[in-house]
């Protein structure tokens, strides 16, 4: 028996420390998954295990450390360290990274308890080894600064009663050169390595940066330096790893474990050689209850200059603290945002993780962190315009430039540019040159700008004009313009050779309108090359998507909306579009909406007059008209889903079916093996309105008997998708229970309860928010820090954490309908949705966010515990003072644009609280 004292010892969760949601997690060393994110704005990019594993980058091509996978956080001895000789314990690490020490781990009467503390962005180990008489903590953050580095600061403390004595020794393996270079010249390109010591440490600079298409002069150094907390200077260094480690390994090198002393004079060649930090400080005592500290600082940079700022700005103890504090400070503000109080202080912390996502997102893009093992870099298209649902409803006003900047991706046939890169406007076509289109991708810009518009009012955002992407793809990607060389310019041009504007309303309708016409066999929006599920990627013939049919189709109706509330404000009546774009409005011709055949004849006659050149004349149209035309076309497609996709299962059960594979057949329904089903399907057509009021109460009842996974009770996204008859998809090879193939995917999962929300489903959409957070948190499971993955595995473990879409998702849906804090058009809507379990014991739960550039604080106040459906609003006050506003049936308030930003003030938190009382 393991007595009580050791059995909290291994503790298998982590618990938050403060208000603002720190946390520590005892002796997770264990689990060997597990990392934690160390970057900042100016570009660097980390990662950090609690065995200080991990790599670090600003980018595919400037790798600083080891690029690494998930299965190298457990497999690469290329680890951050620092070793400390004594001649009783010989070699030891600080980290517990050691031939010796990794050996004691899983042994029952292991004398080390460690533990982690987490901060924003911040990650501490702490060590208390009884038996070697030392405490050691290792803090690594990067700088809220334009510094592109990492610092560690290591803190040894003497435990035991007598005095120790010992030599130190920093072990920080430099890589300095571009993923590409792993399996690709490895041995090579680190010949072209070039070392210069410094007196606190190691510059490493390549000759060339290599690539056979065309080898370019490298201007970016890598460096690792060392200084006591005092100041203290370095002794030696052993700056090869050859010299480190000798014939040995980085889990017991012979430099530290000989006490070797490092040469001054080097006895070997340096230049070509692989490059570590193996910095050595004089011998140390610690006499009992005494520590001493060391700093060790290690970046990249296309300046030498800035190694000697650093060692300026954080060269000791005292100025590592205060950039830590800062850095901190930097990132508490950005997370909070948005905040919330509610009767679950536990939730109210966890959502400052998941607030924290989009914003990594927004600096590593779908790269950089172990599980991300695909990408080099930049934010796919579907990525950037989910993230900003998130960042603009943290930040409006930063939001905009960005929104309308990246509308210049959009290409005549509807398609786009799939890689946002770094600098504002900046496009590629594909990470990997591949032709080919996301048909889901037309859906996002209008989604998130519509978004925009509904926190801001602005809605003559929409007359804004912007280029159009151009390159060698044509027809969505069926076709290569021959005549277009990289040389004419990724701008749109018009017959005379002039770069074409239109404005942001025009580009939204070559999304959707070339989608509608572009239809299968059964009339549904045509698969293409994949929609969201990247997954079902070999159905580009005769595939077909109902769920993202749904999407288009809603969409097309709010435009309409749009449009006539533009007219209604700007007094317009009619909007300039180019006139090819007409020949799919149904303004000049109209089509038969039943006739696929139709569709796709009207959309080949638009392809061929805009995919050379473009006239560039506009002409203007009556917004009544096109308004009257498009809400035509949504509600076609969705009483087309409504009426012909769904089924009806032998089970008893109803649902919509999904997809058409590459040989037209439906996808989803009765089969051998019993029913087939996703959730993609069911979260559409429920969020759009194509599913009636019965057919959501089915699909849902139907997605709890056949999706649930016994095993976590979380939403798997699909049933096993049958026998691989290679007509879908390469999700068929996927282990089902992982990923999109029968995971709990939280993206859709979240999509499905905002769904439910949207369509006043309150009870359903929290039992199914319920199965997200209650599985994120189930840390024995899950195995990592606080936040929302992209999916939990079969088995319960949450992988792809950090940098999931869900997390943008989640946020919006908790504030604008959990919350029910949202705009329309720039009114202030206030429609709770919260359970009475939500809210605390005074009866209160409340929202802090951005609305109109201001502060707002929305206290919902419950007294009377009433649960959804029990309460309605009976009074509103802003800043004090009572409002008359708009009420509907007692469940909804709408506060006009105008009372609103005369209501509130300008340099602080406007309180409005919201009474509620029985609507019994």
């Amino acid at each position: 028996m393991i007595d009580q004292a050791k059995q909290e010892s291994r503790e298998t969760r982590w618990t938050f420390t403060d208000s603002i949601g720190s946390f520590e997690w005892r002796n997770p060393v264990p689990v060997n998954e597990l990392y934690f994110p160390v970057c900042n704005e100016a570009g660097m990019m980390a990662s950090v295990t609690p065995s200080l594993h991990g790599d670090a980058t600003t980018g595919q091509h400037t790798f600083l450390r080891l690029p690494l996978v998930m299965a190298d956080l457990h497999n690469t001895r290329s680890a951050r360290n620092f070793w400390i000789y004594n001649e009783e314990l010989g070699a030891y690490s600080i980290t517990g990274h050691s031939a010796r020490q990794l050996a004691e781990i899983y042994k029952s009467e292991n004398p080390v308890q460690t533990t982690v503390k987490g901060a924003f962005l911040a990650h501490t180990v702490v060590r208390e080894d009884t038996q070697a008489g030392i405490l050691s903590e290792a803090l690594i953050f990067s700088p809220a600064t334009e510094d592109k580095i990492e610092i560690l600061r290591f803190k040894i403390t003497n435990l035991s009663l007598a005095t120790i004595r010992f030599v130190p020794t920093t072990a920080f393996p430099l890589y300095g050169r571009s993923a590409d270079s792993l399996r690709d010249h490895n041995h090579w390109t680190s010949l072209a390595h070039r070392m210069e010591l410094e007196p606190f440490g190691i510059i490493v600079k390549p000759e060339i940066h290599h690539d056979e298409a065309g080898h370019r002069p490298n201007d970016t150094s890598y460096f690792v330096i060392a200084i006591g907390g005092d100041g203290e200077k370095p002794v030696g260094q052993f700056p090869t790893v050859r010299e480190f480690v000798g014939n040995s390994n980085f889990d017991w090198p012979e430099a530290v474990v000989r006490n070797l002393a490092p040469d001054q004079v080097s006895s070997c060649r340096r230049d070509g050689m692989e490059a570590v930090g193996a910095i050595r400080f004089a011998a140390k005592s610690l006499h009992p209850g005494e520590s001493c500290e060391y700093i060790v600082i290690e970046g990249v940079t296309e300046e030498k200059s800035s190694v000697t700022r650093c060692i300026q700005r954080y060269g000791s103890a005292q100025k590592v603290e205060q950039a830590l504090r800062e850095a901190v400070a930097y990132w508490q503000q950005r997370v909070r945002r948005i905040d919330f109080k509610t009767g679950d202080h536990h939730f109210d912390r966890w959502m400052h993780w998941v607030a924290l996502q989009p914003i990594l997102r927004k600096i590593y893009g779908n790269s950089f962190l172990p599980h991300f093992d695909y990408g080099k870099g930049g934010r796919g298209w579907r990525d950037l315009w989910q993230d900003c649902l998130a960042l603009l409803l943290q930040n409006p006003d930063e939001m905009k430039a960005s929104l309308v900047a990246n509308f210049g991706g959009v290409r005549l046939d509807g398609s786009n540019a799939t890689i946002i890169r770094r600098e504002l406007g900046e496009f590629a076509a594909d990470r990997n040159k591949i032709s080919r289109v996301w048909m889901d991708h037309g859906v996002w810009p209008y989604f998130t700008l519509k978004l925009y518009i509904d926190q801001t009012g602005d809605i003559g955002v929409i007359l804004e004009e912007r280029t159009y992407w151009k390159d060698h793809q044509i027809r969505r990607a069926k076709v290569q313009d021959i005549e277009w060389k990289p040389s004419d310019g990724f701008v749109q041009r018009t017959s005379e050779g002039v770069p074409y504007r239109g404005s942001i309303l025009e580009h939204i309708l070559v999304q959707h309108l070339t989608c509608f016409f572009n239809v299968g066999h059964h009339n549904n929006m045509r698969l293409e090359d994949a929609d969201w599920n990247d997954l079902l990627d070999m159905a580009n013939q005769k595939g077909e998507t109902v769920p993202f049919s749904a999407f288009y189709g809603w969409n097309l109706i709010s435009i309409s909306d749009l449009l006539l509330k533009y007219k209604e404000v700007s007094a317009a009546e009619d909007i300039e579009l180019f006139e090819e774009l007409l020949l799919l409005t149904g303004l000049d011709s109209s089509v038969d909406y039943d006739s696929p055949f139709a569709k796709r004849e009207r959309l080949e006659l638009y392809y061929s007059r805009v995919e050379m050149k473009l006239s560039g004349r506009k002409r203007a149209v009556p917004i009544e008209s096109l308004a009257r035309n498009l809400k035509q076309m949504g509600e076609w497609v969705l009483e087309h889903i409504r009426d012909k996709e769904w089924i009806e299962s032998q089970t008893g059960l109803g649902f919509f079916n999904g997809y058409y594979n590459n040989d037209g057949e439906r996808v989803d329904g009765d089969c051998e093996d019993g029913p087939r089903m996703n959730l993609t399907a069911q979260t559409f057509a429920i969020m759009s309105g194509a599913a009636s009021d019965q057919q959501v109460q089915r699909s849902f009842q139907a997605a709890k008997a056949i999706l649930k996974d016994p095993n976590t009770g979380g939403y798997r996204l699909t049933t096993p998708l049958g026998p691989n008859r290679w007509n879908f998809g390469r999700g068929f090879a996927v282990a089902y229970g992982e990923k999109e193939t029968g995971g709990a995917f939280n993206h859709m999962i979240v999509m499905f309860l905002n769904g439910l929300y949207r369509r006043g489903y309150v009870r359903e959409a929290y039992e199914v928010f319920s199965t997200i957070y209650r599985l994120a948190n189930d840390t024995e499971k899950t195995k990592i820090y606080p936040g929302i993955p992209e999916y939990i595995s079969s088995e319960g473990q949450g992988k792809y954490h950090y940098l999931s879409g869900s997390a943008s998702w989640l946020l919006m849906t908790v504030l604008t309908q959990m919350f029910g804090v949202r705009g329309e058009y720039g009114d202030l809507v206030l429609q709770p949705r919260l359970v009475k379990e939500q809210f605390d014991a005074e009866g209160n739960a409340s929202a802090r966010a951005f609305f109109l550039g201001k502060r707002i604080e929305v206290t919902y106040r419950n007294p009377g515990q009433f649960d959804y459906g029990e309460y309605a609003i009976k009074r509103i006050e802003f800043n004090g003072r009572p409002l008359t506003v708009n009420r509907e049936d007692g469940k909804k308030a709408k506060v006009d644009k105008q009372v609103v930003e005369v209501a509130l003030l300008n340099n602080a938190d406007n309180v409005i609280t919201v009474d509620l009382e029985s609507c019994r």
